[in-house]
């Protein structure tokens, strides 16, 4: 059991470690692997195969840049292994043999790309469906807790950090009156409108139903006043718009010094917020606190 999570471990550093280079460097690595691999295979000679190896940079290049890149390295990897097969002296009773190897190698290698790359994009696919709200596209709460995680990390204790929380009442009139697909179009474009009013629009999270939440890196609680106070603005202009009844309650902690988690950020969040639930006007209110408690 302990050898399997050390197994498992082991491909998740891996990984991320791939992860965090450059498409640029990554395909460097997986040329510089595959000359690599000619070379030991030319220097223990033609009996034995290294198929499962040069198989290894071709993935690299499919799952982490691109088809086209896993194509090209597939070709690529083929080349060298005929090239390394002809300076070794590998024979053959007709020299067509050679080229029709070369064919059958190149498009298994091609297909293995292909394949590995279509894998991918529906993995990719099916992340973002379960990290992403199907109605607005943005970030669900789980989803909104990894976005945010980075940022949290990388500001602990050094810079300052504003959560909001916008949260919006008048919805349970709107849909019984004229219906659910007129709610859903309100929301979609109420999330549009906060998406376009903040710094960065990736660190926007429908945490559901009718809250949403915003985290400021790096914006202390006079520039969150004014950040917020133009989403008020644009919110009540999108109001104005539709004509309907609703109500914004906007409730933010701004703190001097980022937190460690973002969950000690939203639980002083969500306190406030309950408090400011029920009223019958627009509130935005933004709390300054220099030290959050640590939750257990």
């Amino acid at each position: 059991m302990k050898d399997r999570l050390g197994g498992f471990r082991l491909i998740q550093i891996l990984t991320k470690f791939i992860e965090r280079r450059s498409q640029k460097t990554l395909i460097v690595y997986a040329v510089s692997l595959t000359i690599l691999l000619g070379i030991f295979d030319f220097r223990t000679g033609t009996e034995i195969h290294f198929l499962p190896l040069y198989l290894v940079p071709i993935f690299v290049g499919s799952w982490f840049v691109s088809r086209e890149a896993g194509v090209y390295l597939a070709v690529f990897g083929s080349l060298v292994w005929f090239a390394i097969d002809a300076i070794g002296g590998r024979s053959y009773s007709s020299v067509w043999i050679a080229y029709w190897n070369l064919l059958m190698r190149t498009s298994v290698f091609i297909l293995f790309a292909i394949m590995q790359a279509h894998l991918r994009a529906k993995l990719n696919e099916l992340s973002k469906l379960a990290s992403h709200d199907f109605l607005t596209g943005l970030p669900n709460g789980h989803a909104f807790y990894q976005l945010t995680a980075k940022e949290m990390d990388r500001a602990f204790g050094l810079e300052p950090m504003t959560l909001a929380c916008v949260d919006i009442s008048g919805f349970k009139w709107i849909n019984h009156r004229f219906g659910y697909p007129m709610g859903d179009q309100m929301i979609c474009k109420i999330a549009h409108t906060i998406k376009q009013h903040v710094p960065r629009s990736e660190l926007v999270g429908r945490m559901g139903g009718t809250s949403f939440a915003i985290l400021l890196p790096n914006v202390a609680s006079d520039a969150a006043n004014l950040i917020l106070q133009r989403l008020q603005d644009a919110l009540n202009d999108e109001r104005l718009k539709f004509s309907q009844p609703l109500t914004f309650f906007i409730s933010a902690i701004a703190c001097t010094k980022a937190p460690r988690t973002l969950a000690e950020l939203m639980h002083e969040a969500d306190a406030h917020m309950s408090r400011m639930r029920g009223g019958k006007r627009d509130s935005l209110q933004i709390a300054k606190i220099d030290n959050l408690p640590a939750l257990n």
